[in-house]
């Protein structure tokens, strides 16, 4: 299905429903649910052209000719966020915390570096020497599987430390009002955690960036077509893509 854009206010209520897991007592790690997807995710999300078009917009903020330095948290297969990233000549990271996407993205994307971490845990180990040190981070729909509200704020405030003054944030979610809800996503069982638009933003902002832009989208994940699922386990998305800096001073 094409994706639809829409420039809604950030208190517009999403049109995603998340649909309640019967069996709530078995949810997956994020882990297990991105293992079992695999490299299908890849094929499961293109054609987002909000994705493509933030990307683009993220190379016109990094530095001229590349060398940028850019964390992609939940990279996935490497495809297309590290990839567009460090074709344009730029020095990139992407974390996950699956070692099945993990082994996929160094296969797929040789001339970036990943490292299977979880987000968490990476900032915890940083020290403040590392503050300041990064041109660019991008979030791609990463801060909803095995989350709570509270991490989803708290890793937005430790990346924003990361960044460069001037550094660009770019993040994407599926914005809900949700805490540690029992929910199918691709049939996979999982706890997911979310903000509403207003709260994402608003969190975004407490973390010390500038929001420069946000854009509310509809998008129908292909995934039933790739087979990873039934077409009944498949649902419209909205999706939230927040454009932020962190000021010069």
């Amino acid at each position: 299905m094409a994706e639809t854009q829409t420039q809604a206010p950030a208190s517009a209520p999403p049109s995603s429903t998340l649909t309640p897991n019967p069996d709530p007592a078995a949810p997956l790690s994020a882990a297990e649910v991105f293992d079992s997807v695999g490299p299908a995710y890849e094929d499961a999300f293109a054609g987002l052209a909000t994705q493509a078009a933030a990307l683009q917009w993220l190379l016109t903020q990094l530095p001229a000719g590349g060398g940028g330095s850019v964390l992609d948290v939940g990279c996935g297969t490497g495809r297309p966020a590290a990839s567009v990233l460090a074709d344009a000549g730029h020095d990139v990271l992407g974390i996950d915390v699956s070692p099945a996407m993990i082994a996929a993205a160094r296969e797929r994307v040789p001339n970036a570096r990943f490292e299977l971490a979880d987000v968490r845990t990476y900032l915890a180990q940083d020290t403040p020497d590392k503050d300041g040190l990064l041109d660019a981070v991008t979030i791609f729909f990463s801060l909803i599987a095995d989350v709570t509200q509270a991490d989803i704020r708290a890793v937005l405030a430790g990346l924003a430390r990361r960044l460069k003054p001037g550094g660009t944030l770019v993040f994407s979610t599926v914005p809900l009002p949700v805490e540690n809800a029992a929910i199918r996503w691709m049939g996979r069982p999982l706890l997911a955690s979310s903000l509403a638009p207003d709260e994402a933003l608003a969190a975004v902002a407490a973390a010390g960036l500038d929001v420069v832009n946000h854009t509310l989208t509809t998008f129908t994940p292909h995934a039933a077509e790739v087979g990873l699922c039934g077409p009944d386990e498949v649902w419209e998305e909205t999706h939230l893509f927040v454009y932020a800096k962190k000021p010069l001073a």
